[in-house]
């Protein structure tokens, strides 16, 4: 929700010296800009002696952000706004400035990402990415990240490809000084365990209650919101909550499949709008905007995050049109799969890691055990839903948006929780939940798996494949720098051009392309 670059004479010197300049607050060459959206509330509070700013996401009923100069408080009043801010049931995150000390804080949703890097007497932070391209460097690469990235083991942790540059995790706090920087975990959240059902318990009521609580707590106007609805049971009823609420003006929105899904997803999709009254109906057709396709952000030179979402060629273009539409929110089902998974405990056990591929190369093979060093502990929502917001949201709030994952609610994580294993298995919550509303039996069981398995395949033929050539061909930083082993990539990349039509590709190798070019975009190359 922030961008800001601080210098330590604003951390030093007093507070007064902040001015509202109508984009950032500036103190000489300090900056802080917030994200200025509907959906949020900013303000810079001091007492004399410490200087705060605070973004917090707006809740239902909340006054509008009233962005300004800074708003001198007591002492005790200064205290009591910072500890409400932090107790706030949304969205949060708190830079303070006292006693020669800058310090971050991260709430418990963390939908903007936060990145962090200090050097040369300055604070920099920013919730995109390619803004701290200064302090990327390809001869500084975190070995360990680019690991995860590489064998598709991610993890939610303070790393990021770059060392010295650092991603703020929820709950966290970051602390700079003379000293220079450094951040600090949390404790782990606490979770808890299914429960035997109360008779007659109606779980269904207490779930579409229990969401539209989720929905209701945030500030938005209907007449500038979109439901991303694809067809997938998370999305569906995040817009049956809406539908619920008797919003009419909500705009349905989606990514068309290709395949043989495709006319099925229609299908379903068109039944749900009819079925929640939903007011119109945005589609991009996927096929035409496949990853590394000429006519996208990663094909263009543009700086793209290593994190950003494997589909956000598609995407940037679903986003262009919902702006132009006039929407400001962007309601998803984000969550979703993490509230009605097994537990540890109640899955088959896990097969064994998938061996590394040909073309692993040596800085790759020797971090294979450290995969899951330093990273985050229990987090108040899911590592992999919080993951989901690093990459998707920057997208998002480019495009003017603010993203809304009711799913993700802590209430409704610690109701799923408690659920029998029935309820969760195959996602039976949300399927019993529609069937209820009067859905189709295709619509709640769709008999063709709807997944982007055919348009990765096709993008994998088009334009992967090809790219991974120049890389052998030109040059490659991960070949350069020790990751990929550039013969044993040569071998899998003649392997995936023997591959008939009717054959899956090797979604490893698209990871390894779109790490490449995340980091030739934003580090430039440069040392």
């Amino acid at each position: 929700m922030l961008k800001f670059s601080i210098k330590r004479p604003a951390v030093e010197t007093s507070p007064r010296a902040w001015a509202w300049t109508g984009r950032e607050w500036r103190h000489g060459a300090s900056r802080i800009e917030p994200y200025q959206h509907p959906a949020l509330c900013h303000e810079m509070i001091s007492d004399g002696a410490a200087v705060a700013v605070i973004s917090t996401e707006r809740g239902h009923g909340g006054d509008p952000s009233t962005v300004g100069a800074p708003t001198r408080l007591a002492a005790d009043a200064y205290r009591a706004r910072l500890r409400a801010a932090r107790q706030g049931p949304l969205d949060w995150t708190v830079v303070e400035l006292a006693a020669g000390t800058a310090t971050v804080r991260a709430g418990t949703w963390a939908v903007a990402p936060l990145y962090l890097a200090h050097g040369r007497g300055n604070l920099d932070g920013s919730w995109n990415l390619a803004d701290l391209s200064e302090h990327c460097r390809v001869g500084s690469l975190e070995d360990r990240e680019i690991g995860r990235l590489l064998r598709l083991q991610h993890r939610y942790t303070h790393d990021t490809v770059w060392q010295g540059v650092h991603r703020l995790t929820e709950r966290s706090t970051a602390a700079w000084t003379h000293h220079g920087l450094s951040l600090t975990y949390p404790a782990g959240a606490p979770h808890t365990e299914p429960r035997a059902l109360r008779p007659g318990a109606d779980i269904l009521d207490a779930y579409e209650q229990l969401l539209a609580r989720a929905i209701r707590q945030r500030h938005f106007d209907p007449g500038s919101s979109a439901v991303e609805l694809s067809g997938g049971m998370d999305s569906a009823n995040v817009a049956a909550g809406l539908a619920g609420l008797g919003l009419p003006d909500i705009t349905a929105c989606a990514m068309l499949l290709g395949g043989e899904a495709r006319e099925q997803q229609i299908r379903r999709r068109k039944e749900m709008i009819s079925t929640y009254g939903l007011a119109r109906d945005l589609c991009i057709d996927v096929m035409a905007h496949l990853p590394l396709s000429p006519d996208g952000r990663r094909a263009d030179g543009q700086r793209v995050s290593p994190y950003d979402d494997p589909w956000t060629e598609a995407e940037e273009i679903m986003m262009r049109a919902m702006a132009r539409a006039g929407v400001r929110w962007s309601f998803g089902g984000t969550g979703g799969d993490e509230l009605t998974s097994l537990r540890d405990d109640e899955r088959a056990p896990a097969g064994k890691i998938p061996a590394p591929g040909p073309w692993t190369g040596p800085r790759t093979l020797a971090v294979l055990d450290r995969i899951n060093d330093g990273i985050a502990p229990s987090p108040v929502l899911y590592d992999s839903t919080l993951l989901a917001f690093s990459c998707r949201t920057p997208q998002f709030m480019r495009n003017g948006l603010w993203p809304v994952s009711p799913l993700a609610d802590p209430e409704l994580i610690r109701f799923a929780e408690w659920l029998p294993r029935p309820w969760r298995e195959h996602k039976a919550l949300n399927r019993l939940r529609l069937a209820r509303l009067g859905l189709s039996p295709e619509t709640v069981h769709a008999p063709i798996p709807e997944n982007f398995v055919h348009a990765m395949n096709a993008a994998m033929r088009r334009y992967v494949v090809p790219f991974l050539g120049s890389m052998l061909r030109d040059g490659s930083v991960l070949i350069d720098a020790g990751f990929v082993d550039g013969d044993g990539l040569a071998k899998a990349v003649d392997a995936e051009f023997l591959k008939g039509p009717n054959e899956e590709m090797d979604r490893t190798l698209f990871q390894i392309a779109s790490t490449e070019i995340g980091l030739r975009g934003i580090s430039g190359g440069g040392e």
